[in-house]
């Protein structure tokens, strides 16, 4: 199931209400500085709490944690967005905005599907181990049935589907003015940052890569530390400490096929032995599994609410601060 169909009851249509009168000029101004002002400073000190990122860190733990600061990020934003909202800069920002949104949830959507293929995957492992399990001997049907199992296991492709990147551009050198702006800056930069951290380290082909982003050059408050995240995310994925619980339990698996390889009679020690290891591997990774399940249900609902406050203040700014159409 979809996350969109989990939580189809909190999509914006689904919301009827009456927009909110618009604030005068002055109000908007006094909003707009203070909500921008403490939304930054927030993300500020959140993305310092990522650091300094430790190589004996539990990557699919760390992307979990990356995914809760993404979802912090998206609900703060929306009544910092609201308070904020006015003016024909910050409604050229939401419409802008309103793609990227889509992205988000699409990238929670392909980051979902992923550990539920990594769930089947570990599912089969566990069957495989039932039919191994003492009390019962060693037999040729167990051995066989087992090694179907893993054979089964191995047809689930970790890999698929892929996962898709958030483009970021960061402004070159000056902060946008309006408030609305900024804070939806912030949020492309963050969801950009979570995805390229979910590509990097959910990517269980051969040739582990991550792409660094841009560096954010302007004065905005949270530019120090969300450049030193990326770079930090960037060097650790690249690095041999970029094994996962995932990775880990493929190597048991396959420690254990090659033990039931032969068709003569295993070696039910050496059988053994694998078992207890494969039966490691998949424990310390359904928790990891949970957790960042839990994660990114959040980072979607949270993404759903904030699209809903963009829906309400762009409608609400009427058909002229519309996007013109091509």
């Amino acid at each position: 199931m979809f996350l969109t169909e989990k939580y189809h009851a909190l999509l914006p249509f689904h919301h009827h209400r009456k927009a909110p009168p618009s604030p005068s000029p002055a109000v908007v101004a006094a909003s707009d500085a203070s909500s921008g002002s403490r939304f930054e400073a927030a993300l500020a000190a959140r993305l310092g709490t990522l650091l300094p990122l430790l190589a004996s860190s539990s990557p699919l733990a760390l992307l979990a944690r990356v995914a809760d600061l993404l979802a912090a990020t998206l609900a703060d934003a929306a009544p910092a967005l609201l308070a904020g909202a006015g003016g024909d800069a910050s409604a050229a920002a939401v419409a802008e905005h309103l793609e990227a949104g889509v992205a988000l949830l699409d990238a929670c959507n392909a980051i979902a599907a992923r550990v539920d293929r990594l769930r089947r995957r570990r599912l089969l492992a566990r069957f495989a181990l039932h039919l191994l399990s003492p009390p019962q001997p060693l037999s040729a049907s167990s051995t066989a049935r087992a090694r179907a199992a893993l054979a089964d296991r191995a047809a689930v492709d970790p890999n698929s589907p892929p996962l898709p990147s958030i483009p970021f551009h960061p402004p070159r050198r000056h902060k946008p003015a309006a408030a609305a702006a900024r804070v939806l800056l912030a949020v492309n930069a963050v969801s950009s940052l979570a995805a390229s951290a979910a590509a990097a380290i959910l990517d269980h082909s051969n040739t582990k890569t991550t792409t660094l982003l841009v560096p954010v050059t302007s004065n905005l408050p949270w530019a120090e530390p969300f450049n030193a995240v990326s770079i930090s995310l960037s060097a650790l994925a690249l690095s041999s400490a970029s094994t996962t619980e995932a990775d880990a339990e493929e190597e048991s698996v396959g420690k254990l096929a090659s033990a039931l390889e032969n068709e003569e009679g295993s070696d039910e020690a050496a059988v053994r032995a694998a078992a207890k290891e494969v039966e490691a591997r998949t424990e310390e990774l359904a928790a990891r599994l949970d957790r960042l399940s839990d994660a990114v249900n959040g980072v979607f609902r949270a993404a759903l609410r904030l699209r809903d406050a963009e829906l309400g203040t762009f409608m609400a700014a009427g058909p002229a601060l519309q996007t013109p159409r091509k």
